[in-house]
């Protein structure tokens, strides 16, 4: 056991710090609207390191040119012009349980904490009351990932804390009544993740990854909805080896509004379930391991290269709450672990 805890000791310190340190120091700036491929969309794949140690780590500094979620633009301002970058930090920290206490791995789940950070360039024009904090969301999420392997698929159970940082005062001086307490909110979510390799054994006999790799997640608001609003998506991808170390992965998410746009876009139209956009994505990822002469022990990197389309659906569109935008990145990931 102590030769499993030797390296996982100190990373899970580092991780634990970066954590809990980072959230400390970001929430004194102040306390903004904003993540959330996507789903945060920003999340870079990095393939773990073989360990023995029960613990993940995962890290990921990602620049957007826009932070865009469920096809909402929360960095846009009129007359922006040339971009004001994002900055998003998303630290993951994660616990093979069965492993943790030698069993089979993977046999109890995965259990996990996340936090995501994301930092506005432009800020003070949206928000010029809180003094120019860039500092716009911070999320907090727990999560239980486990393996349905009869049929091969990944179920996650997990529950986000959405804080919109420095958005405050800013609530509290605007002309709408009852919205003052809406700088935080906190959604439940279910997601299902299906390798479909079986579905192309006729064609691929030999194959056992997934080819479109269908996944559907469900996020049901309990904080600023009250329980009124979800989104519901359904989303395709396939990672593609161009060549060693080089992959391209294609993806496309359909996303389903069940009243989000009314309670958190101000959508005119009733409570209704519609359509809400589909987001097209490409991601350009180079393992940077070997270039880096990084240790398997000490696990890999990845450099990634993001482009989005954000395509807005139906009356959302027409009423101007969502509508066509292109953005795109660049994001760093290491991960340790798994």
């Amino acid at each position: 056991m102590l030769a499993r805890v030797w390296l996982c000791g100190p990373v899970l310190a580092v991780a634990i710090a970066l954590m809990v340190g980072s959230g400390q120091a970001l929430a004194q700036q102040g306390e903004t609207v904003a993540e959330r491929t996507d789903i945060k969309v920003t999340e870079t794949k990095v393939a773990p390191s073989e360990s023995k140690c029960p613990a993940t780590f995962d890290l990921t500094y990602t620049v957007m040119s826009d932070y865009i979620f469920r096809g909402i633009n929360y960095s846009e301002y009129p007359g922006e012009g040339r971009e004001d970058l994002n900055h998003q930090l998303n630290v993951d920290l994660g616990m093979d349980l069965a492993k943790l206490f030698g069993h089979d791995p993977g046999t109890w789940g995965h259990l996990g904490f996340a936090t995501w950070f994301e930092w506005y360039a432009g800020q003070e024009k949206l928000n010029p009351i809180e003094g120019g904090q860039n500092l716009q969301e911070i999320d907090y999420t727990v999560y239980w990932k486990y393996p349905l392997r009869a049929i091969e698929t990944d179920f996650t159970l997990g529950w986000t804390f959405y804080d919109f940082a420095n958005l405050s005062t800013l609530l509290k001086r605007d002309p709408f009544p009852g919205n003052d307490k809406d700088d935080t909110t906190n959604e439940w979510f279910v997601k299902f993740e299906h390798n479909d390799a079986w579905l192309w054994k006729w064609l691929w006999p030999q194959n056992d990854a997934g080819v479109l790799n269908p996944s559907l997640a469900v996020f049901h608001d309990t904080g600023i909805a009250a329980g009124n609003a979800a989104w519901i998506e359904f989303g395709l991808n396939h990672e593609f080896p161009v060549f060693d170390k080089l992959t391209v992965t294609p993806s496309w998410t359909l996303g389903v509004d069940h009243n989000y746009y009314r309670e958190f876009a101000g959508d005119p139209d009733g409570k209704t379930t519609r359509l809400g956009n589909m987001l097209w994505g490409l991601d350009v990822s180079y393992d940077l391991t070997e270039l880096l002469r990084i240790p398997a022990r000490w696990g890999t990197m990845r450099l990634s290269g993001l482009l989005y389309f954000s395509d807005a659906l139906g009356n959302p569109e027409n009423n101007g709450i969502i509508k066509d935008e292109f953005f795109g990145g660049v994001a760093l990931g290491y991960s340790f672990g798994g």
